[in-house]
């Protein structure tokens, strides 16, 4: 048996807070509840079938010959649609809940056949979105509905379920200081990271980090008041009508209602600019956005659907944003808003005199994308998109933000001080202008300008000409086309540690000591050290190329000689070499990662030893490094597209050992590492914080304390959170 019910959603919001949680305190809400009052017994519904009005075609709108046709609508009409939000069951599809803001009729929910369970029309309701799996760290979650509360300059948030009497339970609501026309949840696939964003009508765009502490949903950071404090404000510019997060691709678009469609990175810590995706004629397709749903498919394909006043449902692809397709759909005069479902896509038809959702099924969906020509498979539920088995390790320290802005900061090396290891270095490249030297507290101790060094990396026990030792460091150049080499020293008074080491021979570039390369680009390097002393360099270019240069340490300066090429199908950049093995490990960006021997006598043939699957091991393979302390040994790849890093125990065959993500630790005011570049990874005691070791990796994404955009640094991370239980 069916019940519609009705709450008031201010006074369910308000019992929800407490007196003294200031993120939660809804104002002027009213302090009594509604008693529910249940319909007459109806005949229990099939939720197969469309609920009343069964078929709701509008007589004033023709049919079109092969335009798709829905299949049953909601049972109520409402003047207006806000947005809408389909809760999935992960039992049964009968059980699925369409979440409905009706502007200044509140908000109302369906369940799937479209009759209605439950109606609030206290306040005004203002967009709707729903993420999966909340958890509070003690073993307690919830499935999460937002909604935007424009009276009260607020976000309501509920605990959204299956039961038909009670569907929401309130979680609070955050103050924001403006009024709310809609918004977006954002679940980090791979780190958990909940965030919202709202945007007021007039383009100002709010971001806002949250977290759940059993009971309510409150601003992870806040002001020294208590008060929620955006961790990320951006002004569109003009009026917004909707916004949807792929979760997925860490990707925010936002509807500029007559613009079109932008696209900006869905993290607080990602401030890559924006890109139009779709825009308002003549400069493209649209007339005037007014909601956004996306559609993710099984393949890993999938649409981003715009719903458009004047051109309906219109289809691009969410990976590279080319126009699809455009849904013909009988009866819709216009297009408002939208909420996808595996088995659903609920459309609402504000242009018929009574506005009400309808059903398209999702089979006519994949019916029409695929007499397009289109790709399409099963449509997935946000339940379905996470990375799992992912370990969470916490930043423990960063280095200060390069000098230079954009892409600029990119590997790291270490040099370790064998008298007094707290006082070792890290060597990092920027880029566009130089090497840096840190300490272990992350301050510039040196900053070489020379050149535009990409990757740098170096070998601690060179043999010089003399008999003496020195630490030999070499770094890809590629504002010549050379190697540029360098000694390494501590960092003592008056002293820096980066001293550059004059190249010498017949393969020297007329215009710097440094070694000419003959590849058309240099990209990537790596050295590696054979157990005779002989120290050698890897170099390798976007072509798929890569030489290998011996080096010999002289009186006046370093010879090299080129004594080996090696080749990959495609673009490389990571490499790492064990000297211990007499192996080179190389990152083909796109495929994978391949083995060669690093022997200048070995063979020139390499073997796949970890492909790029979508799922372990996701394009682009950037940084590679080993971790060697004698008893384990483990090979660890930056898996940019997904922004995690790859274990693969080296001591068994190379077999996959785990994956872990970078995050950050507010408490310490550092951020996590995104799509990360260069990583490298020293096995020595460095004191109380890095006992086992210490793994750094670029942050393309730095932020500050307070969320501030800085520019690019590294990360550093304790060893023994990467490998603790």
């Amino acid at each position: 048996m069916k019940f519609r019910v009705t709450f008031s959603l201010a006074a369910i919001l308000l019992a929800g807070c407490s007196d003294d949680n200031k993120d939660s305190k809804l104002t002027n809400a009213p302090t009594a509840v509604d008693q529910p009052a249940p319909a007459a017994p109806a005949a229990p519904a099939d939720p197969a079938q469309p609920a009343e009005p069964a078929q709701p075609a509008d007589p004033t709108d023709p049919t079109e010959p092969g335009a798709l046709t829905t299949q049953g609508a909601t049972s109520e009409s409402y003047a207006d649609f806000s947005d809408a939000a389909v809760w999935v069951s992960t039992q049964d599809a009968t059980a699925n809940r369409l979440v409905a803001t009706l502007e200044d009729d509140g908000m109302a929910i369906f369940d799937a056949s479209g009759a209605e369970i439950w109606r609030d029309d206290s306040q005004a309701v203002q967009g709707a979105d729903i993420r999966y799996g909340i958890n509070d760290g003690k073993g307690n979650s919830i499935d999460l509905l937002a909604v935007g509360l424009p009276d009260a300059s607020a976000i309501g948030f509920f605990a959204v379920g299956a039961d038909a009497v009670a569907p929401v339970i309130s979680l609070g609501a955050m103050d924001i200081g403006f009024e709310p026309a809609g918004l977006c949840l954002h679940k980090n696939v791979t780190t958990d990271e909940l965030t919202v964003t709202a945007f007021a009508e007039d383009g100002l765009t709010s971001q806002y980090k949250l977290s759940y502490d059993g009971s309510t949903i409150i601003s992870a950071v806040k002001d020294d008041a208590g008060a929620a404090l955006a961790v990320r404000q951006f002004d569109v510019g003009g009026e917004l009508s909707a916004c949807i997060v792929d979760d997925e691709r860490s990707t925010l678009f936002v509807a500029e209602q007559e613009v079109g469609v932008w696209a900006y990175g869905a993290s607080p810590e990602n401030v890559k600019g924006r890109q139009l995706v779709a825009g308002i004629e003549p400069l493209g397709r649209l007339q005037e956005v007014e909601g956004l749903d996306l559609a993710y498919m099984e393949n890993g394909t999938g649409y981003l659907i715009v719903a458009d006043e004047g051109a309906g449902f219109l289809l691009y692809d969410r990976i590279n944003y080319n126009y699809a397709t455009t849904l013909n759909v009988a009866g819709f005069a216009e297009a408002k808003s939208l909420a996808v479902a595996p088995d659903v896509l609920w459309l609402a038809n504000t242009g018929r005199a009574e506005p009400i959702y309808e059903r398209l099924l999702a089979s006519d969906l994949a019916s029409s994308l695929t007499a397009a020509g289109l790709p399409q498979s099963r449509l997935l539920s946000h339940r379905e998109l996470e990375v799992p088995e992912v370990q969470l390790v916490r930043a423990t320290g960063e280095t200060k933000a390069v000098d230079n802005d954009g892409d600029a900061a990119d590997d790291p090396a270490f040099w370790l001080n064998t008298e007094d290891p707290a006082r070792s270095l890290i060597i990092a490249t920027d880029k566009q202008g130089g090497l840096l030297a840190y300490d272990l507290e992350g301050q510039q101790l040196q900053y070489l300008e020379d050149g535009e060094p990409n990757n740098v990396d170096l070998r601690a026990n060179v043999t010089n000409w003399d008999g003496t030792t020195i630490a030999l460091a070499a770094a890809s150049n590629r504002a010549l086309n050379t190697i540029a080499l360098y000694r390494i020293q501590a960092a003592e008074a008056g002293q820096d540690p980066i001293q550059p080491l004059a190249a010498v021979g017949p393969n020297v570039h007329p215009d710097a000591p440094e070694l000419q390369s003959n590849l058309d680009e240099v990209y990537g390097l790596c050295m590696y050290q054979a157990v005779d002393g002989t120290p050698y360099v890897f170099i390798n270019g976007k072509s798929g190329r890569v030489e290998q240069w011996r080096l010999k340490l002289t009186e006046t300066g370093v010879e090299g000689e080129i004594v080996r090429e090696l080749s990959v199908p495609s673009q490389p950049e990571g490499c790492v070499a064990s000297d211990a093995d007499g192996v080179l490990f190389l990152g083909e960006e796109d495929a994978g990662i391949w083995q060669f021997s690093a022997e200048e006598s070995g063979s020139v043939d390499g073997i796949m030893f970890a492909p790029v699957d979508g799922d372990r091991l996701v394009a682009d393979v950037e940084g590679l490094a080993i971790y060697d302390n004698g008893s384990t040994k483990y090979l660890v790849a930056s898996s940019q597209g997904n922004n995690t890093y790859v274990l693969y125990d080296l001591l068994q065959s190379g077999a996959y050992a785990g994956k872990f993500a970078i995050i950050g630790d507010d408490s310490r005011g550092v951020d996590g590492a995104s799509d990360s570049d260069g990583i490298h990874i020293v096995a020595a005691n460095l004191g109380p914080l890095y006992p086992e070791g210490m793994l750094i990796a670029q942050d393309w994404y730095n932020i500050n304390s307070s969320y501030e955009p800085l520019n690019q640094n590294f990360k550093m991370v304790s060893w023994r959170d990467v490998v603790a239980p």
